[in-house]
Formats: C-alpha cells, sequence, structure tokens
C-alpha cells in the first residue's frame, strides 16, 4: 500500500513550526486587534488568509510524514533533496531544494515538486540535462550534483 501522506523533510517542518508560531502570536492577533477597531473589510480579509494558512500548517505538520524516514536513492533527484544545476550557456550554478507546495512558498531556493522545474527534476541524475517550458521559451538544466539535507 503507497503512503499517500506528504513528506516534509526536517528544514522544511522547523520552518514550518516556525511559521506557524509568527502566525499564531504575531500576525493573527494583530489582525484580530485590527478588525476589531476598524471592521475594515481587507483587514476582514487579511485575517481570514492568516487563519486559513495557520489551519494548512498545522495540518501539514500533523498529518506529514519525516521524509529522513522514507528510503533515498542518492543516484537520483527525490522530494527533499537539494539540487545543483546549471542553466544551459551560463557559468554560474544555482541550487534548489525540491519541496511540497506547501513549503515551496517558505522560501526561494526551496522549488515545489509540481513547479516546471521541479517537476523536470525529478528522478533526474547527475550529467543529465532536463528541459524546462516556461512562458519566454525552453531552457535546458544540467544536474551538477544531488544531496539530501540533515
Amino acid at each position: 500500500m503507497n503512503d499517500e501522506r506528504p513528506k516534509l523533510s526536517g528544514p522544511a517542518r522547523r520552518s514550518l513550526e516556525q511559521r506557524l508560531a509568527e502566525l499564531d502570536e504575531e500576525r493573527i492577533p494583530r489582525l484580530e486587534r485590527e478588525f476589531a477597531s476598524t471592521h475594515d473589510p481587507l483587514a476582514e480579509t487579511a485575517l481570514r488568509d492568516a487563519r486559513d494558512e495557520a489551519r494548512r500548517v498545522r495540518v501539514a505538520l500533523t498529518t506529514a510524514t519525516p521524509l529522513e524516514d522514507e528510503p533515498h536513492d542518492p543516484a537520483i533527484v527525490e522530494l527533499g533533496d537539494t539540487v545543483a544545476v546549471r542553466l544551459e550557456g551560463s557559468r554560474d550554478k544555482e541550487r534548489f531544494t525540491i519541496v511540497g507546495e506547501l513549503e515551496a512558498r517558505m522560501d526561494e531556493h526551496w522549488i515545489s515538486e509540481q513547479a516546471p522545474l521541479g517537476e523536470a527534476l525529478l528522478e533526474s541524475g547527475v550529467g543529465q540535462v532536463v528541459s524546462v517550458r516556461t512562458p519566454d521559451g525552453e531552457r535546458r538544466y544540467e544536474v551538477l550534483g544531488i544531496e539530501r539535507p540533515s
């Protein structure tokens, strides 16, 4: 039987815990005070959005299994791996960590497994070139390295 629960790496879990604390201890109380004093519809919408985000983060934290408990193949890019890549024609290396959709919003170097680049990198190996369709046309990235953060 395949476990379809979301997977979270240690760094992603810590980031989500930090975000939840920020929402619960700072953002939501501030928005509650603002809405109570102004009854501004924009403050009400922001409060509803913050509460919804906190709910989603709580669900992710309580239902996700630790990524570190999953089998790992170091030869291919898997969820949770940090991948060093180089855009074809560039000398610059970039590093991205492939994560689930919710975590992707937490850090600019975390990309969703559902994003075009994340999807293209999954299951690739070092030395492989992957193609990604973008609004500006096709881009090709060479996989330079794969590591599993702890």
